[in-house]
C-alpha cells in the first residue's frame, strides 16, 4: 500500500500579511497533527497545472489548497483527471464550498484533513473545463438544449443555472446533490410587474435533470463557471460519475436533505416547476419556452 503524499498549495494572495497570524497557526496544527509535505505557493505567472504535474510526479498523493474557494476553481479545471485526492483548508471568504463540505475556516480545518474522510463525488464538464458547484448565466435568453430532443429557456429572460454541487441553502446543505450522476438545470424567469407600482411578482422555477446536453445563445453569454467567467454562444455540457476524490468532514451535506423527487423523476428528464405551472406538451411553467427537436 503506498503512503500518502501530502503537498500544500498556497494561494498567492496568502503573502499579504494580514494572514500571517492565521497561517501560522494553521502550520502549527498541522505539524501537531504530523501532516506534513511539499509546499508551493500559486503566483499569477505560474501555470498551476505544470505545478501539479509536478508535485504528482514526485509522488503527491493528497493535494491540499490553501486558500478560499476561488482557490478552488484555480486548480479544478484540471485536477479530476489526475490520480490525487483534494484537500481543502479555507482560511478566508469566500469559503461557501467549504460549508457544504463541512470544512470549518482555519486551523480547525486541519482536523478535517488529518480524519481523512473521503467523498467521491461527481464533476460537471462545461467544454474542456470542470466544474464542481455550477454554471450561472444570468439576466440571458440562452437555451438548454437537452440532449437534442429539445430546448428550453427562459421566455422573456432570466437566470439559468447548470448545478453540480450547487450553491448553498440556508440550512448550509448543497442546493444538489454532487452523487447522482446528473446535472440539475434551473430555469428562472425575471420576475414580473402585476399593476402594482414597481411590484414584481416571481415566477415559478423549472428543473429538469441531464446527462449531457448544450447552452445554445443567439448571441454572446457570460457563463459564470464555479468562480471563473467564460464567454461564447454555445457550450457544450456534461457530467462525469465518481471524478474526484476530496476529503469533506462529518458535517458535510453533499445534497439538498429532503429533496422530495424519486429518482425515475430525474431521469425522464422533462422539465417540470416548482409552484405554479401552465400546461404545456413538455411541461414547461409560467415565463418558460420549450420547443421540441426533431
Amino acid at each position: 500500500m503506498r503512503r500518502d503524499s501530502y503537498a500544500f498549495i498556497y494561494d498567492d494572495f496568502l503573502s499579504d500579511r494580514k494572514y500571517e497570524r492565521v497561517l501560522s497557526e494553521l502550520d502549527a496544527r498541522l505539524a501537531s497533527l504530523d501532516l506534513n509535505g511539499r509546499t508551493a505557493r500559486l503566483a499569477m505567472f505560474r501555470n498551476a497545472k505544470d505545478l501539479a504535474e509536478s508535485l504528482v510526479s514526485q509522488g503527491v498523493t493528497t493535494m491540499v489548497m490553501v486558500g478560499n474557494d476561488q482557490t478552488l476553481d484555480k486548480v479544478m479545471w484540471f485536477l479530476p483527471d489526475m490520480d490525487v485526492t483534494l484537500g481543502y483548508l479555507p482560511v478566508a471568504e469566500p469559503s461557501r464550498i467549504a460549508r457544504i463540505l463541512g470544512i470549518p475556516n482555519g486551523p480547525e480545518a486541519a482536523d478535517v484533513l488529518a480524519a481523512r474522510l473521503i467523498e467521491t463525488v461527481d464533476v460537471g464538464r462545461l467544454d474542456d473545463r470542470y466544474f464542481l458547484s455550477e454554471v450561472a448565466m444570468e439576466h440571458t435568453l440562452a437555451a438548454v438544449d437537452v440532449e437534442g430532443r429539445y430546448r428550453i429557456s427562459p421566455a422573456r429572460g432570466g437566470s439559468v443555472f447548470i448545478r453540480n454541487l450547487g450553491s448553498m441553502a440556508e440550512s448550509g446543505e448543497a442546493s444538489a446533490d454532487c452523487k447522482d450522476g446528473l446535472l440539475e438545470v434551473i430555469i428562472r424567469p425575471e420576475a414580473e410587474s402585476s399593476g402594482g407600482f414597481f411590484k414584481k411578482v416571481k415566477q415559478p422555477e423549472t428543473r429538469i435533470f441531464i446527462e449531457k446536453g448544450e447552452i445554445v445563445a443567439s448571441q454572446p453569454v457570460e457563463a459564470k463557471v464555479d468562480s471563473h467567467v467564460m464567454n461564447g454562444m454555445r457550450f457544450k455540457l456534461g457530467i462525469v460519475p465518481n471524478k474526484l476524490k476530496i476529503v469533506t468532514g462529518r458535517r458535510r451535506q453533499l445534497a439538498p436533505i429532503s429533496e422530495g423527487l424519486p429518482a425515475a423523476a430525474k431521469s425522464a428528464n422533462l422539465p417540470f416547476t416548482t409552484g405554479r405551472t401552465e400546461k404545456s406538451g413538455t411541461g414547461g411553467g409560467i415565463g418558460i419556452r420549450t420547443s421540441l427537436r426533431g
